[in-house]
């Protein structure tokens, strides 16, 4: 990278990405996440997830991949998950967050590295994601469930997803848009 380029990029981006082309990395949280995100995408802005109404659906650890292009680090491709205490004090965990700037440097991305990255942090625990009717399509692994409740997941999480709005295809269509899985 040019002094030049080190001068016009955010100096986290540049601390992170060193000397390598791209890298997935992780990130401190999603302050961290959000203040690079928009950095990098300024025509994309991210805004916080409480602030999109998702105060119900944390995310508490963040991942992403930052790749030079145009000479300049980018973090193009997110995603993260939560590890919250389920019934009986088990562990269970949210997954989403995922998100790519859509430009043909991050095609593929978020569902071929940031997400896999992520989802080794979660084996063999319950997992529960909300999915838009694209990512229903993509990221399901199995047959994700859509219980009345579960030995794991408390009701109230179960509840929140069967009524949020945006997962208002709950056994109309018969479209995964959330599921729980292992």
């Amino acid at each position: 990278m040019s002094w030049w380029t080190i001068i016009k990029s955010h100096p986290r981006l540049v601390e992170m990405i060193g000397n390598s082309s791209e890298k997935l990395v992780k990130l401190a949280d999603e302050e961290e996440m959000i203040e690079l995100w928009n950095a990098s995408n300024p025509e994309l802005q991210m805004q916080s997830r409480d602030s999109r109404g998702l105060q119900k659906y944390p995310i508490d650890e963040w991942y992403g991949y930052i790749k030079i292009v145009n000479e300049k680090p980018v973090l193009g491709a997110v995603g993260g998950y939560a590890i919250r205490q389920g019934k009986g004090g088990k562990p269970f965990a949210y997954i989403g967050g995922i998100r790519g700037n859509r430009t043909k440097e991050f095609q593929g991305i978020p569902t071929q590295i940031v997400r896999p990255e992520y989802l080794k942090q979660v084996e063999g625990i319950p997992k529960i994601a909300g999915f838009t009717n694209m990512g229903a399509l993509r990221f399901v692994e199995g047959t994700p469930t859509q219980p009345e409740t579960h030995e794991v997941i408390p009701d109230d999480v179960l509840e929140y997803f069967r009524n949020a709005q945006r997962y208002a295809t709950w056994n109309v269509t018969k479209s995964n848009s959330w599921g729980v899985w292992i």
